[in-house]
């Protein structure tokens, strides 16, 4: 009895660590660091704050562990959810719509239309940008629609793909791994740690204050992970196993890192992947590490579309985003965030092509001297403004992560939530709330003014961060006239029992990523052989 008991508590202890890896290991890594190296300027700095955020990350798991606890028997585990609980329903509900409205459309582009790009890199043909216009909006919405419809009507072929996605995934980012050092180049100039120039980069300790948006990119989802104690069998088991899995994670993403500035000549895999087969100018090289992303994104977009759906569902059902008949299929969540997609897509992708800037001549814009340098800077600028975009929605999320863990730590003090108390909560929810506040900040900080600009002692503001302003202004004004909008709603037809619990709480809620339900499926059915 002891040693089957042993087995299932292993299992399930392995269970939880791999979950935790696949929900966390995503898009990121492939897809920011090179994003982060051009924010810092040095690769050795922006090792150093992949480990520290990784750091607080880790002790902010151990605080979201006791959070959770307080939805572990009723209720669903989303930041939503958390804030109506511990903080009120105003608050959770401007959350609902940020995350929904603003940060879930911003990375869904990114995914989107890096599988539009990753593919126009592929064919490698110089094209108007005019045509790409055109391109990225007919292929971008045939992938919106198509993963739509199978989060909606095909969720048992969607969480095959997705689980065949976590090897798809890790296979390149393995390859990757042990290509980078092994193809270091001291002296070539084809390592993003030894460029030809020796003294590009630079130590100021103002170039510190980039790069957070886009590691926060790299760990975000890792705060519902916490909720699998829900339904875990030993529940002993789960903080555990969460947090070796989250120290693995963030030890995984330095080394990865590590790997990728030491073998590629940006700091990006497709560039580590076309140095790995016979460099750029070889077009099985180019076509094969391209395809590979290009897969990732489309990957990525399966999973958010899937989170975005059921994060709707269940804030509806939590009585945080108003519904007049009181429920929300999913179906209707599906049609309400294909068009919150499409409507911010088109807009950033539009602008992206359309504007002129740094690099980029907007719709005059040609591969050639004098214009844009060469056919992979043309086809790579029209998606400036998603990526810069959804970096800095990034740590408008994780404002949403940093109140509610405030609340947690407050309400260790008022007892307004019964939780679970959770070991070394109070010191780690104190450091991690502090360091937080100053990753969120310098996070959008540097989107605006270039950290790099302002060690050569420029404040002008550029060009992308002026863009980057107006965007996250229109957003958040967005957010706040829905918002609005919604709380008139409420006046006008109030929930007659009240803001607490669920509008049903006999109906479960699917898990927010799809994956972690047919995990959790398969662990129950190897139980019951045993």
């Amino acid at each position: 009895m002891n040693i089957k008991k042993t087995k299932t508590k292993t299992f399930e202890f392995l269970t939880l660590f791999v979950m935790v890896i696949g929900t966390v290991i995503g898009s990121g890594i492939y897809m920011k660091n090179s994003e982060l190296l051009d924010q810092t300027n040095n690769p050795i700095i922006a090792l150093i704050l992949w480990s520290f955020v990784g750091v607080i990350c880790i002790m902010s798991m151990i605080v979201f562990i006791e959070i959770s606890s307080s939805t572990k028997h009723f209720g669903n585990g989303t930041l939503g959810n958390w804030a109506k609980i511990f903080i009120n329903r105003k608050t959770a509900s401007f959350f609902s719509i940020m995350y929904g409205w603003v940060y879930i459309p911003s990375t869904q582009s990114v995914f989107v239309a890096g599988a539009v790009n990753y593919l126009l890199l592929a064919i490698g043909a110089p094209i108007t940008p005019y045509q790409q216009l055109i391109i990225y909006l007919l292929v971008g919405f045939s992938i919106f629609i198509t993963c739509t419809i199978l989060s909606i009507y095909k969720r048992f072929i969607n969480r095959r793909i997705q689980i065949i996605g976590i090897l798809i995934k890790f296979l390149p980012l393995l390859i990757a791994f042990i290509a980078g050092f092994i193809l270091i180049d001291k002296t070539g100039g084809t390592s993003a740690m030894w460029p030809t120039d020796h003294n590009k980069y630079g130590w100021s300790p103002l170039l510190f204050l980039g790069g957070f948006g886009g590691i926060l990119f790299a760990f975000d989802g890792y705060v519902y992970i916490a909720n699998a104690q829900k339904t875990a069998t030993h529940k002993d088991v789960v903080p555990k196993a969460l947090f070796a899995g989250m120290i693995f994670v963030a030890i995984f993403y330095v080394l990865m890192a590590l790997s990728l500035f030491m073998g590629s000549p940006d700091g990006s895999i497709v560039k580590l992947f076309e140095k790995m087969l016979g460099g750029k100018d070889n077009n099985a090289a180019r076509i094969i590490s391209n395809l590979i992303l290009m897969t990732i994104c489309l990957l990525g977009s399966s999973i958010f579309v899937d989170i975005a759906i059921v994060d709707l569902a269940s804030d509806a059902n939590n009585k945080t985003i108003y519904t007049k008949k009181r429920s929300m299929s999913y179906k209707e969540a599906g049609v309400i965030q294909l068009f919150i997609f499409m409507v911010a897509y088109t807009f950033l992708i539009t602008i992206g092509i359309c504007t002129t800037r740094d690099g980029w001549d907007g719709l005059s814009s040609t591969a050639g001297v004098g214009k844009v340098d060469s056919i992979e800077a043309l086809l790579n600028k029209p998606a400036d403004y998603i990526n810069w975009f959804s970096s800095g929605t990034s740590a408008l999320v994780f404002i949403m992560v940093l109140a509610v863990m405030i609340a947690g730590v407050v309400n260790r003090f008022t007892k307004k939530v019964k939780v679970e108390q959770t070991k070394l909560f109070m010191i780690c929810g104190i450091i991690s709330s502090f360091f937080m506040t100053i990753f969120i900040f310098f996070g959008i900080f540097a989107f605006i003014w270039e950290p790099k600009n302002i060690a050569d002692g420029n404040w002008e503001l550029t060009s992308s961060g002026m863009w980057f302003l107006i965007i996250l202004v229109i957003s958040l004004t967005i957010n706040i006239f829905v918002f609005l909008i919604q709380e008139y709603k409420f006046k006008k037809d109030p929930y007659v029992d009240g803001w607490d619990g669920e509008i049903n709480p006999d109906v479960k809620v699917e898990d927010n990523l799809s994956i972690i339900a047919d995990i959790k499926t398969l662990k129950q059915r190897i139980f019951n052989k045993k």
